[in-house]
């Protein structure tokens, strides 16, 4: 298993706006049933373009060719999530339009957040579609497990425990609510207000620290 990819799926498990739509839906009436269908529909979604990913590159040799078109993969990945770090804590990214207090319970953006006021299952299942779309850090765990150069039965099982840990929260939420439903609520709640309170800081670091990562690591490759 790449050391990386099980790096990047620790991160992916406390993605912001997954976080805040299981926070969400621990509001509703029926957060079982709810959270049963974002969190099927995001893992398959999440695991089919893996899974495919792997199976059509995995098999690829060793040529130079194919470790330099890696590389340059992991610079460019790096080097647009350093900006996007730096542009976050400097303030220059575009702002959302602002809401009342009374209205701004968590980091979902407007539209997300208005669709998940009365939701169905089906809403919550095209929320765990739009919301786990591969990005920086699955991109970036995939190139890495192809680096371990592997068959497609170990490609398949590396992109399997990725997306263990990358959906590990809210599948750790699911059972909480089916054992403990009257505690899960106070206990998400606490880690959702801190989680708000440093958001900024978090993802500049976690987004940042990862982006130096991939451009040293696709910087020096390409030198040696």
């Amino acid at each position: 298993m790449s050391p990386e990819a099980l790096i990047l799926g620790l991160l992916s498990a406390v993605r912001a706006v997954p976080l805040a739509i299981v926070y969400a839906v621990l509001l509703t009436e029926s957060p079982r049933r709810l959270l049963t269908a974002y969190l099927l529909a995001g893992a398959a979604l999440s695991v089919v373009v893996g899974v495919l990913v792997v199976t059509a590159f995995g098999a690829s040799t060793r040529s130079s060719e194919n470790t330099a078109g890696r590389l340059i993969v992991d610079l460019v990945l790096g080097v647009l999530a350093i900006v996007w770090a730096a542009a976050r804590a400097t303030g220059r990214l575009p702002r959302p339009r602002r809401r009342p207090e009374r209205e701004r319970s968590s980091v979902l953006p407007d539209a997300l957040a208005t669709r998940l006021k009365s939701p169905t299952p089906t809403a919550m299942a095209g929320a765990g579609l739009v919301t786990n779309l591969p990005g920086l850090y699955y991109i970036a765990a995939l190139v890495a497990v192809l680096q371990t150069h592997p068959s497609a039965v170990g490609g398949i099982a590396q992109v399997l425990v990725y997306n263990l840990l990358r959906f590990a929260v809210p599948a750790a939420v699911l059972v909480l609510v089916i054992v403990r439903p009257d505690r899960t609520l106070e206990l998400v709640r606490a880690v959702h207000a801190w989680g708000r309170r440093h958001a900024t800081v978090l993802l500049v670091l976690a987004v940042g620290g990862v982006g130096i990562y991939l451009t040293g690591k696709g910087v020096l490759g390409l030198l040696g």
